[in-house]
């Protein structure tokens, strides 16, 4: 009778063939190469951070657009009537918008939306430089590269 087990035993370790790794130094890495390589994947990672940074501004964008037209209001008129509405009145506005809009797109829920919508309107317009911001800020220091741009 063949009997599995589902652990190695001890003459499993015992029969196998030895493995023979050689260290010699003939696939040496430099630590220059190696600093290279890190910076390019910090910058590929960097790369996308700001992508996806700008994908999601450019989507509470289009989200506020959409609410503007639900609204029949102009961008700054919404702005202006939306810091005067109590937190009921803002869930109201805001599941009315997601039961229509949602019709056609259904990508968030209400809180999702909201979120959005606050944070759209509560971003400040400054310029790119928290976009452009590193995800290791001090890494170019540190391998000893320079850190302007």
């Amino acid at each position: 009778m063949f009997r599995y087990f589902p652990f190695p035993t001890a003459t499993h370790f015992s029969n196998r063939l030895k493995t023979h790794i050689q260290c010699n130094n003939n696939n040496k890495v430099s630590d220059a190469d190696l600093a290279s390589d890190l910076a390019t994947e910090v910058a590929k990672i960097n790369t996308q951070l700001v992508q996806k940074e700008e994908a999601m501004r450019k989507g509470k964008e289009l989200l506020f657009t959409e609410l503007c037209h639900y609204l029949d209001m102009e961008k700054e008129e919404v702005k202006r009537k939306w810091s005067n509405l109590d937190q009921e009145e803002k869930w109201v506005l805001i599941i009315g918008f997601v039961d229509e809009w949602g019709i056609n797109f259904h990508p968030l829920s209400a809180r999702s939306v909201r979120a959005m919508i606050e944070e759209y309107i509560n971003e400040k317009k400054s310029s790119s430089s928290s976009s452009a911001s590193e995800l290791f800020p001090g890494l170019k220091r540190l391998m000893g590269f320079s850190e302007n741009k």
